[in-house]
């Protein structure tokens, strides 16, 4: 425990000392956090983490393989969803899949442990999707990426069948995206409607940083 006591006194001098210190301020004025980003309960790709986000920046909810079930009342999901968007008006949903994920292994190689795979049959028919492409290989080196993008969509699908969701969408307050972290080569990717792809978000961003020097030039 003493790791996370340290972990802890660093936050508390970050967020709660001088002038700009943020925890303060959230206690008095309450939360506006801009995002609702559904992750998977993967240690490495812990959101919190890798966006180094200040306090109040996002609610987080954890699922394994961040596997969105169709909607069902009462669940721990729905009503977060529904606190967040009705009562916060979060303006932003991302559905935060990762590569190499477990779940996903799990799935694809029917873990015998009827807890787990109960859960993440849900997503079969993503992973169905995925073996198209790899023309039911199972041993296609492709397959695990493409089951992890797939499942990713498959959960921005399931999430429009919860009231919240589809009436904040129908009333075009609300986006929801589908983003994948690339553990091994440290990238963040996000699904192009455009050419339904999965693009790098910081190749984009280069190019756009690239094309405002260029007017700022002009």
């Amino acid at each position: 425990m003493k790791n996370l006591i340290k972990g802890f006194l660093e936050f508390r001098k970050k967020a709660y000392n001088g002038q700009d210190a943020v925890m303060p301020q959230l206690v008095r004025e309450g939360q506006n956090p801009e995002y609702f980003i559904i992750s998977c309960i993967d240690s490495r790709g812990n959101p919190g983490t890798i966006f180094n986000p200040a306090p109040g920046t996002f609610f987080a909810h954890k699922a394994m393989g961040a596997i969105v079930r169709p909607y069902k009342k009462g669940t721990a999901l729905a009503a977060a969803l529904q606190f967040a968007i009705n009562y916060n008006n979060v303006k932003k949903i991302i559905v935060l899949g990762h590569t190499g994920c477990g779940a996903v292994k799990a799935l694809i190689e029917n873990i015998p442990d009827e807890e787990i795979s109960s859960f993440v049959e849900v997503a079969r028919e993503g992973l169905n999707k995925a073996k198209e492409y790899a023309n039911n290989d199972t041993d296609h080196d492709d397959l695990y990426r493409h089951a992890e993008e797939q499942i990713a969509l498959l959960s921005i699908e399931n999430l429009k069948s919860y009231p919240s969701v589809r009436d904040a969408l129908t009333r075009g307050t609300l986006t929801v995206k589908a983003w994948l972290f690339d553990m091994t080569h440290g990238d963040l990717l996000e699904y192009d409607e455009e050419t339904q792809k999965f693009i790098s978000l910081l190749d984009r961003s280069r190019h756009d940083r690239k094309e405002d020097a260029k007017d700022a030039m002009k």
